[in-house]
């Protein structure tokens, strides 16, 4: 049975855009319970286990609002237009009534940023970036009050590591290459200077205020290192050899309190391992923590070690571990693993990793699911669309073929140059072994993927169409040269980088989804979201028209989602575009989305 027939639950919750304060005693994030909208949810970490508590907004959230706790009052929303940014305080209502929303802050400029506070009466500083080059901070109490103005400063800054603990004194970055280091704003003045000590190309990660210890990253000999250092002392940084020779991706998560103590992520194949290292031993232990994947954000207070975990059948939560050399995690009880499907991790042939839920030889149907990137990688944690897929009795295998992360610098610059080479030739070879493995009597596999995965499953489909049964497909772009063409400037970046408008000269040709569209026959569903800042929308449109075009003896079909950005799964429409990738996969007749949803000629 499903974990929805036996629990009674869906088998979807996501939370994105968490957030701690300053302090660490409250998180807060956006969450989607079942088939309701994003809402902010506030945690409370003061107790023995972490507290979430939902906070329903009048009209939900996007993607596009980022909440900071204020204290136990409620949440900070920054929620972001087109071309306005509103600050609001949604406070808890009562008897289960929708929160109550108070306008503090309304901008016409590109956005607003929030930097939590540490002093009291100071639940965040507002950073206003203006039109005319500069940024303008206020000082938010949490309260139903509009925020006062502190300091106005020339140029665009970003980042915020407070350096002492009653609040003054606050390290901040510009943004812009060339724009000069770290420097300090005094909110007692309104002043800003440079941060002494701190060398040219050296960053500010991280500080323990209390004692002044202060994390930085630089390049060194090819490499980004880890430094220490103290807040006062003006001895150069000093960058210890163990920690830096630590195996795998690392993310620095947070210092305990007297700053001796560095808690590390260590992303190595598709998991998490969380490591604590010694800042004045140079040694390092691994902490107890479940299989699973951490999220790049934490705080370490005298209450212990609160991380963002998850695991393939647990959603993301704050866990907290409050000794953490000594004592298991303590998690809420409602996020128990045992009311979702489980996944384990198979190696294929190749070798590739992947990342499987049910049985992919048993099951009526299989998903072969493409992650986007290319530099990425599906992580062992909570997916709510293959609990989804699981629930309607799929099985899911989730590879990270060659150009993924987390598996050494060969697989993941095997496709440099080659896109669609390397990594399709893995997706070809697992599809044959999970259809040779399935028998000739079962269902061929399916294929789903989203922005290079969807360009990547698309490319599975037209070199060899008989292979797969169906392909779902969210953001896909049409070739490395058209997306250059039209994508943002980050995305042009990264096809230089990774030489993604290279063409590859052998019998499948040009990687050109518009050319290959002739050989693609299979039933294909295209989702794209209309406001997808990444990749065009109008390349979703032409690869639809191509395909109508083609005449193949099943229609595409194509789904855009109005107002979505790239991944319309997190839209306020999520569940509705899930419900309608399920359909399809299922072969079930497809269910209208909404009035509103477009389908361009």
């Amino acid at each position: 049975m499903t974990p929805m027939a036996t629990t009674g639950l869906p088998a979807e919750l996501r939370r994105i855009n968490f957030r701690f304060s300053a302090t660490g005693e409250y998180a807060a994030c956006l969450a989607a319970h079942g088939r309701a909208r994003l809402m902010p949810e506030l945690w409370d970490l003061t107790g023995p286990v972490p507290r979430p508590r939902l906070l329903p907004t009048r009209d939900g959230e996007d993607s596009w609002t980022f909440p900071l706790p204020a204290g136990d009052v409620g949440v900070l929303l920054c929620r972001h237009g087109k071309q306005s940014a509103r600050l609001l305080l949604a406070v808890p209502g009562t008897d289960g009534a929708p929160a109550e929303e108070h306008e503090l802050f309304a901008s016409r400029g590109p956005g607003l940023g929030l930097v939590g506070g540490i002093a009291p009466g100071t639940a965040a500083l507002l950073f206003e970036n203006d039109e005319d080059r500069r940024t303008k901070v206020w000082r938010v109490s949490g309260h139903a009050e509009p925020p006062e103005p502190v300091a106005e400063l020339t140029g665009p800054a970003g980042g915020g590591v407070w350096l002492d603990a009653d609040g003054r004194r606050l390290a901040l970055a510009r943004p812009e290459p060339g724009a000069g280091g770290t420097f300090v704003l005094d909110l007692a003045t309104g002043l800003s200077a440079p941060l002494e000590g701190v060398a040219d190309g050296e960053h500010l990660l991280m500080a323990a205020p209390r004692t002044g210890v202060l994390l930085t990253v630089a390049r060194r000999d090819g490499a980004f290192r880890l430094g220490v250092r103290h807040r006062d002392d003006p001895a150069s940084t000093v960058f210890p050899e163990r920690l830096n020779r630590i195996e795998g991706s690392v993310t620095p998560l947070a210092l305990d309190p007297g700053g001796r103590c560095l808690a590390l992520s260590a992303a190595r194949r598709s998991r998490s391992h969380l490591l604590l290292h010694d800042l004045v031993a140079d040694t390092t232990v691994e902490a107890e923590l479940p299989a699973g994947t951490l999220q790049p954000t934490a705080r370490w207070t005298t209450g212990g070690l609160h991380l963002l975990h998850t695991t393939p059948d647990r959603p993301l939560s704050v866990v907290t571990l409050p000794d953490p050399l000594r004592s298991r995690v303590r998690a809420t009880a409602e996020e128990q693993p045992g009311r979702w499907t489980s996944a384990r991790t198979v190696d294929y042939p190749g070798p590739v990793e992947a990342i499987v839920y049910g049985d992919p030889v048993a099951s009526e149907r299989v998903v072969l699911a493409l992650h986007g990137g290319p530099e990425a990688a599906w992580h062992f944690g909570f997916e709510p669309l293959f609990q989804r897929m699981a629930a309607a009795g799929m099985a899911v295998v989730a590879p990270n073929q060659r150009g993924s992360t987390g598996y050494g610098a060969a697989h993941r610059d095997a496709i440099r140059g080659a896109w669609g080479g390397p990594d399709l030739a893995d997706i070809l070879h697992l599809g044959r072994t999970l259809a040779d493995a399935r028998g000739p009597g079962r269902r061929r596999p399916m294929l789903y993927g989203i922005s290079y995965g969807a360009y990547l499953a698309l490319l599975a489909v037209a070199a060899e169409p008989d292979l797969w049964a169906r392909a779902a497909v969210i953001a896909p772009f049409l070739s490395g040269g058209e997306l250059y063409r039209d994508g943002p400037p980050s995305v042009r970046a990264l096809l230089d980088r990774l030489g993604g408008r290279v063409e590859l000269d052998d019998e499948l040709g040009p990687r050109d989804l518009a050319r290959l569209a002739d050989r693609m026959r299979l039933p294909i569903m295209i989702v794209h979201g209309e406001q997808d800042p990444v990749i065009p929308v109008a390349h979703s449109r032409r690869l639809h028209s191509r395909l109508l075009a083609a005449a193949h003896p099943v229609a595409p079909v194509y789904l855009e989602i109005p107002g979505a950005g790239h991944d319309p799964l997190v839209s306020s429409e999520g569940h509705l575009v899930a419900d309608r990738l399920i359909d399809f996969l299922s072969e079930r007749a497809t269910r209208i989305l909404h009035q509103g949803t477009s389908v361009p000629a």
